[in-house]
């Protein structure tokens, strides 16, 4: 959807059809998250109790 209306699309968090979570480091100076694995607290440690699909998608 995005990228048909002219964006590139990165993946910073999310999980694949079997539920394996994946993690892409971003930069906080463009904009904190909070529902995220680094920044919600209900996510530290091992755990991650609370996964969200994270996409930052850039108009080009």
């Amino acid at each position: 959807m995005f990228e048909t209306a002219g964006f590139e699309v990165v993946l910073l968090e999310y999980c694949d059809e079997n539920g394996q979570f994946y993690y892409n480091e971003w930069d906080a100076n463009d904009g904190v998250i909070f529902r995220s694995k680094r920044y919600d607290s209900r996510n530290r440690g091992d755990k991650l109790g609370f996964p969200s699909l994270v996409v930052d998608a850039i108009k080009r």
